[in-house]
């Protein structure tokens, strides 16, 4: 028993031994399971930060997109108002409203008063949504609202992008963050034509930024003026004279029925319609009409809108005849509902018209015509031919709320031409033009009646000019006498287009002078799209000779040219010579002869 009992027991030696291998192969186990662990860990943390750092790259990624702003024009600002935020995941965009609009949607909403976060933003999403309409065609109301609103200084609303420098045709907004955005144009209008209480458009435009293709076509210009000449206005205005002392105010003036009526209009000078550019003689009176519109004035408490015409050397103010909002006519005085102030610098020969009031006054009259009518005359300094005598205008407006700042509108021309020609007086040898000095002109308009002769200025010698009313009226004037000089020619300058007659009144020692009047014919030629002045060219013709046609004045340096000379068949005698002259004298000497020796003969056969 005792043997097989030794037998059957085990070794504490070997017992020990195998719990010490038992311990260490658990701890292999473990460490094999440990390492296991470890590495599925290991991965799942690596595939976690990879999807993690995907999604956010992704999210980087888009959080960010592009806006393009179509129908700009460089050099202006745009200011951008984010309302909502906005998130984009699986095909669907999450918009949060912006703490900041808390105040305009708890007016707006229903039962907003009671609302806050979550509910807030949901309940402004749904009132937006309604607002614009599943398209976004709708909402004019709405967005002017809004910018009302944010444009309160009450509200104390930060710009989100504020002075975005815009571009011509479009303007591009990079790495804006998602969201909801109201788009401000400081400064634009509507665009309306329409007067008084018609639809018009929004200034502010509503955009929502979630990807690179966001874009939106500008509904809004900028304030503009439109100048253009007009055919005269019959009545008095406020003078240079006034407006330069400051007595303009209570002056009187005159009050248009309606400027395009032609039954109170006159036009001279073949102005019949309003017109980019044309053509006057020196003295006479331009009238001038500028044109504008009342700007939509959203989130503005008061407007500054002016008018500021620069007038060329060429032209001297005259006077002011009417400023009209619509049909209403407005006063001369210094401050007032529907009044306008004046000024006019002589130095820069700027004239200034301020409309006085003018947020109070018009506010409520978005898209009405604004008139503004005036004369000038234009003056001995008025440059001559394809130089134009150029007027620029612009509208000086408020651009910004809650400040002073102004912008300006782009400047609107209007040319004014005063034409010329060149008298050559020549007689012919062979082919050889000789010119002769010393032959004296009169120069009669549309017709030879004595009341049509021109009044002539001598400039210089061989150039002359036509006078100004003002110079003709002193007292002792005398019309120059046009003359040829020693090259033959006298420039005749400060003439409008249409018909002349020149009649010579002396001729040359020894010559002949003209028997008949040259008739001369300036005319000038304007592009139909720009009005601009494209050519200028003279006919004449002698008597009952053949018209001719002069060259295509088309340069500032080139005139035209009205030849006077002894021609042969134009009219008898035309220009003499001396060689002719001679051969007239040696007729008569021998016509005398023959009668002497005729009688002789008789009274010898007596």
């Amino acid at each position: 028993m005792g043997s097989f009992h030794r037998k059957g027991r085990k070794d504490p030696r070997q017992i020990k031994q195998i719990k010490e291998r038992e311990k260490k192969n658990m701890k292999r186990i473990i460490s094999r399971c440990m390492a296991v662990l470890l590495t599925v860990a290991m991965i799942l943390t690596m595939s976690m930060t990879a999807f993690a750092s995907e999604g956010t790259s992704e999210a980087v990624a888009a959080a960010t997109g592009k806006l393009t702003v179509n129908n700009t024009v460089a050099g202006k600002k745009l200011d951008l108002y984010q309302i909502f935020t906005a998130v984009k995941a699986n095909g669907s965009v999450l918009y949060t409203l912006n703490t900041a609009y808390d105040g305009f949607f708890k007016e707006k909403v229903d039962n907003g008063t009671t609302l806050e976060g979550d509910a807030l933003s949901k309940a402004a999403y749904e009132y937006v949504k309604k607002q614009v309409g599943e398209d976004g065609s709708a909402g004019v109301e709405f967005a002017k609202q809004l910018l009302t609103w944010i444009l309160d200084s009450a509200n104390n609303i930060a710009v989100f992008k504020e002075n975005v420098e815009t571009t011509e045709t479009k303007t591009e907004i990079t790495g804006l963050p998602y969201g909801y955005y109201l788009v401000y144009p400081e400064g634009a209008t509507d665009t309306s034509s329409a007067p008084g209480n018609q639809k018009y458009t929004s200034v502010a435009s509503l955009v929502s930024v979630t990807g690179e293709d966001a874009q939106i076509n500008m509904k809004s210009n900028y304030p503009t003026v439109d100048k253009k000449l007009i055919p005269s206005q019959n009545g008095s205005g406020i003078t240079v004279g006034a407006i330069v002392d400051g007595s303009w105010e209570g002056n009187h003036q005159m009050e248009l029925e309606d400027e395009n009526d032609a039954e109170d209009t006159i036009a001279p000078q073949g102005v019949t319609t309003e017109t980019k550019a044309g053509d006057f003689a020196i003295g006479d009176t331009v009238t001038y009409q500028l044109t504008s519109k009342v700007p939509d004035m959203t989130g503005y408490n008061s407007y500054t809108f002016k008018f500021v015409d620069t007038l060329s050397k060429g032209l001297d103010l005259k006077e002011v005849l009417s400023v009209k909002v619509g049909k209403t006519t407005l006063t001369a005085k210094s401050s007032g509902t529907n009044t306008y102030a004046l000024a006019y610098d002589e130095t820069t020969r700027t004239l200034t018209v301020t409309l006085n009031d003018f947020y109070n006054s018009y506010k409520n009259r978005t898209g009405e015509t604004i008139t503004v009518i005036y004369t000038a005359t234009l003056n001995k300094d008025a440059v001559i031919g394809m130089n134009p005598n150029t007027n620029k205008a612009i509208v000086e407006y408020s651009n910004k709320p809650g400040t002073d700042e102004t912008g300006k509108s782009k400047p609107s021309e209007v040319d004014v031409h005063t034409f010329d020609f060149k008298i050559f007086k020549h007689y012919l040898t062979g082919e050889t033009k000789n010119p002769l000095e010393g032959a004296e002109f009169e120069l009669y308009k549309a017709n030879t009646e004595e009341n049509n002769k021109v009044k002539i200025i001598r400039d210089a010698d061989g150039t002359y000019r036509q006078a100004t009313p003002e110079e003709a009226k002193v007292e002792g004037f005398e019309s120059a006498v046009i003359k040829s000089g020693t090259d033959g020619y006298a420039h005749v300058k400060g003439l409008e287009a249409g018909t002349y007659f020149l009649r010579e009144t002396r001729a040359p020692e020894g010559y002949n002078k003209l028997t008949g009047d040259i008739k001369i014919t300036i005319t000038a030629v304007y592009d139909e799209n720009s009005g601009k002045l494209t050519k200028y060219f003279v006919t004449y013709k002698y008597g009952d000779a053949d018209e001719i046609t002069g060259v295509d004045i088309t340069t500032v340096d080139n005139h035209p040219e009205v030849p006077v000379e002894n021609k042969a068949g134009a009219q008898l005698p035309s220009t003499g010579s001396k060689g002719a002259l001679m051969v007239t004298l040696a007729g008569i000497v021998l016509f005398g002869a023959l009668t002497v020796s005729k009688a002789f003969r008789k009274r010898k056969a007596d």
